[in-house]
């Protein structure tokens, strides 16, 4: 498993001048929770945001072998890395991933130097809406910033 935390100044300052303001924060991070998954949901569809490198001719014929291309990237089986996306909100957090073994491979990529069973190295796909230093997407930080104003604004109305 990995973690990415999430340093992003501008989304936890407005997070936190809300959690004075209202105290409570569990609605809103099961917002945020929401829409980190609707934004990784959204790479996959897309297949990356910006759009992931293509697969290696290897991988193609791989794939075509097994009935699976063309197809979209990451997404081979019902039951592989896009089905596995998981999101998780308390009072202060949202947490979105997978527990799949590959996961932190396919969103950072590796080398088959680095991991010998592999049979080329593999290029980053991030398919979370953040990179690896924590940085969100400017879509996802977008909707969150909104979610976080919107609940600020209902709170005020009370």
């Amino acid at each position: 498993m990995f973690t990415v935390e999430l340093d992003h100044q501008r989304v936890q300052d407005a997070l936190r001048k809300i959690e004075w303001a209202v105290g409570d924060l569990a609605p809103l991070m099961r917002g945020v929770a929401a829409e980190l998954l609707s934004q990784t949901e959204e790479n996959f569809g897309e297949e990356g945001r910006p759009e992931w490198e293509g697969l290696s001719d290897v991988t193609t014929a791989r794939r075509e072998k097994n009935g699976n291309w063309p197809g979209q990237m990451l997404q081979v089986s019902s039951a592989g890395l896009a089905a596995s996306i998981t999101t998780q909100a308390t009072d202060s957090s949202a947490l979105v991933g997978s527990n799949k073994p590959y996961a932190a491979m396919q969103q950072f990529g590796g080398t088959k130097s680095d991991f010998p069973h592999l049979w080329g190295d593999i290029p980053g796909r991030p398919y979370l809406p953040m990179d690896a230093e924590g940085e969100l997407q400017p879509e996802a930080e977008e909707a969150i910033l909104d979610l976080a104003m919107s609940h600020l604004e209902t709170a005020a109305r009370l």
